[in-house]
């Protein structure tokens, strides 16, 4: 028998959730208790076991400016010595998790939480969110905004001001609205062009991979909903719409074709994930 998800644990995960949960409820109400406490304490290392205590996990050597603001605090994760200055806001609905020797500037704010875009199930009170996970060595200047599901790599520089609304790979400086790379930062080994843009492709084939995973969770809906149906899994007029529709997403004309050829292979192979469904 599956288990029911309580309306706590769908947040954490990411699905679809309703706010208006008791256990939720309470829950927000024991975290503004403890951010009065928090941000109220005069003593350092008071404040600190306060923190501690509200927080999913936190490092030795960490420190948190009054004052803070957080929707829950169990799904906040920092590592060793981080610091936060402040102002900083953790909308923490899923988990929001922050590596060794981390720095925050004053106003910070993490925004794991986001609504549905259909008016309809976004008035019902239903909400969702992504989680943030920031790497090792990180530090982010006053004002910088991170949206839901971002995730930063190592040693990255992020510029005052700034709104993250992608991820972005180790060894960086980004800045704007939206962020976008200024800089990369050049470790003691000395890395070849090459090798600069190898790394590159492998951020990039990161996100790639996460993206077909959630490209196969649709197909595999798509299967079962075909299987109940008792519907064929090839439909060309859809493939070939599909095709005109990546074809007008193509910027740049040099790559049209690899481009097109590339997704039918992944058409093909949805294909075959598809068959070995209905089989």
């Amino acid at each position: 028998m599956e288990e029911i998800k309580s309306e706590r644990q769908k947040m954490i995960d990411g699905e679809l959730y309703f706010a208006g949960d008791p256990e939720l409820a309470t829950a927000r109400k024991f975290a503004r208790e403890q951010m009065k406490l928090i941000n109220g304490e005069e003593d350092r290392q008071i404040r600190r076991q306060l923190v501690e205590e509200t927080f999913g996990t936190t490092g030795t050597g960490s420190y948190i400016e009054p004052s803070i603001s957080f929707d829950y605090g169990f799904n906040i994760h920092v590592g060793k010595n981080f610091y936060a200055n402040f102002n900083s806001i953790f909308l923490d609905i899923c988990p929001i998790t922050i590596g060794d020797n981390c720095m925050f500037g004053p106003n910070v704010q993490l925004y794991a939480a986001t609504h549905p875009l259909h008016p309809v199930k976004r008035n019902s009170g239903l909400e969702y969110g992504k989680p943030i996970t920031i790497g090792d060595n990180v530090w982010l200047g006053g004002g910088v905004v991170i949206t839901p599901g971002v995730t930063l790599g190592d040693n990255m520089v992020v510029a005052a001001g700034a709104v993250v609304t992608k991820s972005f790979p180790a060894n960086c400086v980004i800045g704007g609205n939206p962020a976008k790379i200024i800089k990369e930062i050049e470790l003691d080994e000395k890395r070849t062009p090459l090798t600069v843009q190898r790394d590159k492709i492998n951020a990039l084939d990161k996100q790639i991979v996460a993206l077909l995973e959630e490209r196969m969770n649709v197909v595999k809906a798509i299967a079962t909903i075909k299987k109940t149906s008792d519907q064929p899994v090839l439909d060309s007029s859809r493939e070939q719409e599909v095709l005109a529709k990546i074809d007008t997403y193509i910027e740049n004309d040099q790559y049209k074709e690899t481009i097109k050829e590339t997704y039918q292979e992944i058409m093909d192979a949805s294909k075959r994930f598809q068959q070995k469904q209905l089989d």
